[in-house]
């Protein structure tokens, strides 16, 4: 059998004290209660494990102090960094964060949006789906304040945070090509998901473009190719008479990638140059290091809290937007 929950009354009755002034303790008006009665109070709280009533206390109007993050895929380092980034602001501020994960699924998003709603978190924090307007719409009617991040939105009045990776992508490619390399592949993972993945792509396809060239498409996902599939593979198609870029768009992949090109290392970065993406833990631990494209990830966390942070105590209004550079972080496994 559920254990009963304990109430305000349970925790006035066991302290020997009115329920008004049990009250008064939870919404931090102490000042009209005797450090004797406080101390009684939080005792008993303690001992009862009473926990106030998150429903009732948005019927009340009163905050919450918890926020929703909701987030496509918590499952990769990426995830990781922009939380931590986000935990970084909101933990000393006094806030308190929830993580859904809506594995892109926007009924998943939307539901998700309807529970936190419900429990009366006093904002949200989300990497949207593409189902961002209907979103929008059911946190805007219900009176929350939200940031998006990492998405591509656009609308005026809404706030949002996202990384240029466009164009990083875009100059990272184009000092590769200034640097003599003349035969391209791309090795992504499927782009209709996402839309950091798009813009990888874009930047990428068109710089190559601007420049007269094409690339030769790889699909990866996170089970195939194998590393010794990737290996045959570049050993069949690469042209020895060319220098060879390959470009890495999913930082999950990197790792496979470069275990691939191992039988091939002493090619690097002359005869063939090999571009990630993050990675930034191991990639200079490496022999040969690896170049990447560093996205400002626990920035763009911390950012998009304090954005939020800002609606909340009104001391700015829904329509901020920023964009954050990423860093080219040249290493050897690339020849500029």
């Amino acid at each position: 059998m559920a254990k009963q929950r304990v109430t305000i009354a349970d925790v006035a009755r066991e302290a020997g004290t009115s329920t008004a002034s049990v009250s008064y303790y939870l919404n931090d008006k102490r000042e009209k209660l005797s450090e004797k009665t406080q101390n009684k109070i939080a005792r008993v709280i303690k001992e009862l494990g009473y926990v106030p009533n998150a429903q009732a206390q948005t019927l009340t109007g009163k905050q919450t102090h918890v926020i929703a993050i909701i987030i496509l895929d918590n499952t990769n380092k990426w995830a990781g960094l922009v939380l931590n980034g986000m935990e970084q602001v909101m933990l000393p501020a006094g806030y308190q964060t929830v993580v859904c994960t809506s594995n892109f699924n926007p009924e998943t998003e939307l539901m998700y949006v309807d529970k936190m709603l419900s429990l009366g978190v006093d904002g949200f924090i989300i990497q949207p789906t593409a189902n961002f307007k209907a979103v929008h719409d059911r946190i805007r009617r219900a009176g929350k304040p939200v940031v998006f991040f990492d998405a591509a939105i656009y609308s005026p009045g809404t706030s949002w945070i996202k990384t240029n990776l466009y164009d990083g992508v875009y100059n990272a490619t184009q000092a590769l090509l200034d640097a003599g390399y003349e035969d391209f592949f791309s090795i992504a993972a499927n782009m209709t998901e996402m839309r950091t993945r798009m813009e990888r792509f874009q930047g990428y396809a068109e710089a190559l473009a601007a420049n007269g060239q094409l690339y030769k498409a790889i699909p990866i996902d996170h089970n195939k190719p194998s590393i010794n599939e990737l290996t045959e593979y570049f050993k069949f198609k690469f042209n020895p008479a060319k220098r060879t870029l390959i470009f890495v768009q999913n930082q999950w992949a990197l790792p496979r990638v470069y275990k691939a090109l191992q039988p091939m290392a002493h090619l690097l970065p002359q005869q063939i140059g090999l571009l990630g993406l993050n990675c930034e833990d191991w990639t200079n631990l490496t022999t040969p290091t690896v170049s990447t494209i560093i996205e400002p990830v626990d920035q763009e966390g911390r950012e998009a809290a304090e954005m939020l942070l800002a609606l909340l105590d009104g001391s700015s209004e829904p329509g901020e937007q920023r964009i954050l550079e990423c860093k080219l972080n040249w290493l050897d496994s690339t020849s500029i």
